[in-house]
């Protein structure tokens, strides 16, 4: 080894046990800089709410929306189901259609026939799964009545029956249902612009089924009324369908027990839910920049009102929206989430709501509005959309902030569970 190879290497040797030497000195050691501050600075705490003090439950009847430029439409204008049917002392649904207006150059109707069809792989059925029977009457609406803003129908202006239809649907198939016409009311008739059909469920009914509509997403399964008709040398079949079509709850039989509240899907029943945020701040003492670290509100159902259909997404918890301008237009409905709950306790929902809370106390908000509805679905309204629960019947009866006086029932008031700490 040469003079210099010794000199390198010893030099190596020497840097290392230099820095060796160096991380053996050191010792993590907190600086006292800041240490008085470092104590008991943050609080936090628990904080549950059942009472009109922070928590509100307003019952609302929505059965339009609101889009641009202030119109308003049937919640049930766009759905892609018709629902029809009866469920003795719980609900009655009909279904509409307008139909069009017959050009000069259709010839003489001589037979009608209206056709719905069951789209797969959907066998909706609202009511006793053992009650196969389908049983309704077509009549006519010549009032005018309806029409993308229809919330009701007069029974009295429904006029003629035109058809109707007695039948049983097993419970594995899908269902396509002739309805032979009345041709001579109807040739007339179907030369006006006011002809509407309205299917009606007869006695022999209780149960709600639903057939698809133009806005079911396939035309081919949309209702369609064939015509038979007398052209200049022969007989020639017309096809046409509604210009309008909904289904419209007409009875809603549901007596509630006191301090009780009603969500019901197309029918439009919501539970409006106004938490008070400045309440909230005041008691609890939070500033801007307090953090929640969870806000859980939780609703209690009454298992004796609750009916759902046989579709599974039915049967999971009702939904609750945000709804960020309560008096402006639909369109700006935030979906929160779906209920959920414990096999322990099935008829308990929670809804996580924390940040919605934190956002509130950040932005110096006076209340926050949400409702609790059966369903959530965007539809397109006119350029416009909106969310809605038409795609359902489902009932849901919630105990409200003032039901009862014994402990066991305050014990099933809605709640809200705030967990929060701040810097003090």
């Amino acid at each position: 080894m040469n003079n210099f190879q010794t000199f390198l290497k010893g030099t190596l040797v020497f840097l290392l046990a230099a820095f060796a030497t160096v991380l053996s000195s050191c010792t993590e050691k907190l600086s006292v800089i800041g240490s008085d501050y470092l104590h008991d600075t943050i609080t936090s705490g628990i904080h549950v709410y059942s009472d009109s003090s922070a928590l509100r439950f307003q019952p609302i009847f929505k059965p339009t929306v609101q889009i641009l430029y202030g119109l308003h439409e049937a919640i049930n204008s766009d759905a892609p189901e018709l629902f029809f049917g009866k469920v003795d002392g719980d609900i009655e649904v009909w279904a509409a259609m307008k139909m069009p207006l017959l050009t000069s150059t259709i010839g003489n109707v001589l037979t009608d026939t209206l056709i719905l069809r069951m789209r797969p792989p959907s066998l909706y059925h609202y009511g006793d799964p053992n009650n196969q029977v389908l049983d309704f009457a077509v009549w006519t609406e010549e009032g005018n009545a309806v029409n993308d803003s229809t919330q009701t129908l007069d029974i009295v202006k429904t006029i003629q029956v035109v058809g109707s239809f007695t039948g049983t649907l097993s419970k594995d198939s899908l269902l396509t249902v002739r309805i032979p016409l009345d041709s001579n009311y109807l040739s007339t008739r179907l030369r006006t612009a006011s002809l509407a059909l309205v299917i009606r469920p007869n006695p022999g009914m209780n149960t709600i089924r639903w057939f698809a509509s133009n806005e079911n997403g396939d035309s081919t399964y949309a209702p369609t009324l064939k015509l038979l008709t007398q052209g200049p040398t022969d007989t020639v079949s017309v096809f046409v369908h509604p210009t309008i079509d909904f289904h419209i709850v007409v009875k809603e039989n549901t007596v509630l027990p006191p301090g009780e509240h009603l969500v019901r899907g197309s029918y439009a029943a919501r539970e409006r839910i106004i938490i008070n945020i400045d309440s909230i701040r005041s008691q609890l003492k939070l500033n801007p920049f307090a953090t929640i670290n969870s806000g859980l509100l939780q609703v209690r159902t009454d298992p004796q009102f609750r009916t759902t259909s046989n579709v599974p997404v039915d049967t999971i918890g009702p939904s609750l929206a945000y709804l960020p301008h309560p008096t402006g237009a639909d369109s700006g409905e935030a979906f929160v989430s779906y209920g959920t709950s414990s096999a322990s306790d099935p008829n308990l929902y929670g809804f996580q709501i924390r940040s919605l809370i934190e956002n509130a106390l950040r932005t110096g908000m006076d209340s926050l509005v949400l409702e609790l509805r059966s369903g959530f679905a965007f539809r397109a309204f006119k350029g416009s959309s909106a969310a809605v629960e038409d795609y359902d019947v489902n009932r849901w009866v919630i105990y409200g902030p003032e039901y009862g006086t014994s402990a066991a029932d305050v014990a099933k008031r809605p709640k809200l569970i705030l967990t929060y700490s701040y810097l003090r």
